[in-house]
């Protein structure tokens, strides 16, 4: 079809015209804005600039316009509508003289549809994608200072909505909707970009309102969390969680992703590594590549474990790659510190950083292989999009790591075999695991199991919490507290922010309310602080019948057992109740004695059973077999085991 001729005298030869769909439709020759037309030839102008420089079919144009039902004269009017832009906007069409045609745009007839040519200083969309592709790249190459401002010149086009006054037509709604993902998607990278120069109070107010129109983008309440927080507005971080979490559940059935769930858990902790670097020492790195640092808090009141702590250090600090160390221990023991403790003091050892992540998803199961690379490619300075597949991810991985040593923290290790899978993945890193049961898998590692603190241990860690004068003006009080704790640093720092927060709460009475059996894993409770949730999570890990048999035993009052008596209560021989003990053992909720202490006879169950317990096991009367060696159930993990309700 041959298309109309432009009327020449109104293409003089001047600059070319400016257009934008990045908001309104809109044009300008100059500071003048021109106007374009009827309805449906700014429809026409509108879908072509949604595909600059590419073809769009006379057929969609027509739907666009006509619905499915075009006039007979469609063709023309398009045709007509077509002219009418190249007049106005002063566009060439393919064959009328290329270099004017270049300089300031051409609107052509081409194969089955119209082609609309235009140059990036001419429309606002395609300036955005090439300043975004611009702070991307300067991402990718380590240079902050350089990705904020091109993204933000990018994120500075945007006028929004989109296309606002044509979006009744389901084809330009469908592009809008692309565009504000892009937006988003250069928001995103930009706000990043921000943060990591240490520009957070400016970000605040945009982007409460980004994220009430947005509320499941998680990029973006990432960014809101940090912003708050870095601006002193805890509480209010942390209610922007609660409010994705609750939204996600009750519209998707979902729960936050691992990263959000990780942001809130550090906020919480007031982590020191969510604050911005200096600004010397944000300039150095946007000019070099420095060693990574991405750890959990180091604890400033961290009590004990000297010895544990020198044997890490030697362990790790040793010469040669791919050291690995192991810290196992029951919830509560505080593994998790002690790894950080570490971690913290080995950066002269690890000049190609440090990075902590943790293991496991929110729900409690292991964190995909993938999702593990990924925070660790993130951990030392991946930016841009990662590769899918494991194995990609892993290569890449050692590619950053190689030549220079680097320390992974892998907190709350699932599994065994999760651990040997990361461990095959990482190459020559030097490693330290944590985990809640003993990871046997893992060979030539330093193996370090984590005891309960001893009673001055626990008392100089509460006294470091709440200082030594309310220690002083009761130190049986204080005595009494640490023995409720069963030895769990968790459970002392809990007991010690209560005290220290509730100043009117006096140690004797806190003391009496813990006595309480019942109600004492209530206690247990500080703000995000709570021992209940932990044991579940860790409970939930343990095959079937092994719960079966620790809800049983534990029923009884006394926690005292030997591998004959799990014999009776299971009904399995002699070799199965020692592995069923064993896995207990391994699991970290059953600690070995070494002899069955005087006045404690062989368990003793009456033809109920224990109170509140399903029914199944023999009527007996249970004997030890072997009198030299006994188990027994911490008091805090019997409590946890006989409360009523689901667990």
């Amino acid at each position: 079809m041959a298309t109309t001729s432009p009327d020449s005298s109104a293409c003089p030869p001047s600059g070319p015209v400016s257009l934008a769909i990045l908001g309104p439709l809109e044009a300008h020759d100059g500071p003048a804005r021109l106007d374009l037309g009827p309805l449906k030839q700014r429809i026409v102008l509108g879908l072509l600039l949604c595909r600059a420089n590419k073809t769009v079919a006379v057929s969609e144009l027509s739907d666009a316009l006509w619905d499915d039902e075009p006039p007979v004269t469609a063709r023309k009017n398009l045709a007509t509508y077509v002219s009418a832009l190249r007049r106005t906007l002063r566009l060439g069409f393919e064959g009328d003289g290329a270099k004017a045609g270049a300089s300031r745009g051409r609107l052509s007839h081409r194969g089955p549809g119209y082609v609309l040519e235009v140059e990036a200083e001419q429309v606002d969309v395609l300036a955005f994608d090439r300043f975004a592709a611009a702070g991307r790249g300067a991402a990718r190459r380590g240079d902050t200072v350089a990705a904020a401002r091109d993204l933000g010149r990018a994120v500075r086009l945007w006028r929004g909505p989109a296309l606002a006054e044509l979006q009744e037509v389901p084809a330009i709604a469908a592009e809008a909707e692309k565009l504000t993902d892009r937006y988003l998607a250069a928001y995103e990278d930009w706000v990043e970009a921000e943060l990591a120069l240490g520009r957070h109070a400016e970000l605040v107010e945009d982007l409460a309102e980004l994220v009430r129109d947005n509320p499941f983008r998680e990029r973006l309440r990432h960014a809101q969390m940090l912003a708050l927080y870095r601006c002193g507005r805890q509480a209010e971080a942390l209610a922007q969680f609660d409010a994705m979490r609750l939204r996600l559940a009750r519209d998707l059935g979902l729960r936050p992703s691992p990263v959000l769930a990780r942001l809130y858990e550090a906020i919480l902790a007031a982590d020191r590594n969510l604050l911005p670097e200096p600004a010397g020492r944000q300039k150095l790195q946007a000019r070099s590549t420095g060693a990574p640092t991405r750890l959990f808090r180091d604890l400033d009141d961290f009590t004990g474990r000297g010895s544990d702590l020198r044997r890490l250090l030697a362990a790790l600090g040793a010469a040669g790659p791919g050291r690995i160390a192991v810290i196992t221990g029951p919830v509560g023991i505080g593994k998790t510190a002690l790894a950080a403790h570490c971690a913290h003091r080995l950066g002269d050892r690890f000049p190609g950083g440090r990075v902590a992540v943790r293991l496991r998803a929110p729900d409690g199961g292991a964190l995909p292989a993938p999702a593990v690379l990924g925070e660790l490619l993130r951990g030392v300075g991946t930016v841009g999009a990662l590769p899918r597949g494991t194995e990609a991810r892993a290569a890449l991985l050692r590619e950053h790591t190689a030549g220079g040593r680097t320390l992974f923290v892998l907190d709350d290790v699932a599994s065994g075999s999760q651990a040997s899978s990361i461990l095959a993945l990482v190459g020559d890193s030097s490693l330290i695991l944590t985990a809640r049961r003993l990871l046997g898998a893992v060979d030539s590692a330093v193996h370090v199991r984590l005891g309960a603190l001893a009673i001055q241990e626990s008392l100089a860690l509460l006294e470091r919490i709440i200082g030594p004068q309310r220690i002083a003006a009761d130190p049986g009080a204080a005595r009494r507290l640490m023995e409720f704790c069963d030895g769990l640093p968790l459970a002392v720092r809990i007991v010690g922010l209560k005290l220290a927060g509730l100043r009117h709460l006096t140690l004797a009475r806190y003391a009496g309310r813990l006595a309480d059996e019942d109600r004492r894993l209530d206690e247990l409770a500080v703000g995000g602080l709570d021992i209940r949730p932990r044991l579940a999570a860790a409970y939930r890990d343990l095959e079937r019948e092994d719960q079966r048999i620790l809800r049983y035993l534990a029923g009884t009052g006394r926690g005292e057992f030997s591998a004959a008596d799990v014999s009776v209560v299971s009904g399995a021989g002699g070799v199965h109740a020692e592995r069923a003990v064993e896995r207990l053992v391994e699991a970290n909720f059953v600690v070995v004695g070494g002899g069955r202490p005087a006045g404690i006879g062989a368990l003793g169950f009456d033809a109920s059973g224990p109170a509140g317990f399903e029914p199944g096991f023999p009527e007996v009367e249970l004997h030890s077999q072997i009198p030299d060696q006994y188990f027994s159930i911490p008091t805090l993990i019997q409590l946890f085991l006989r409360a009523p309700g689901p667990r």
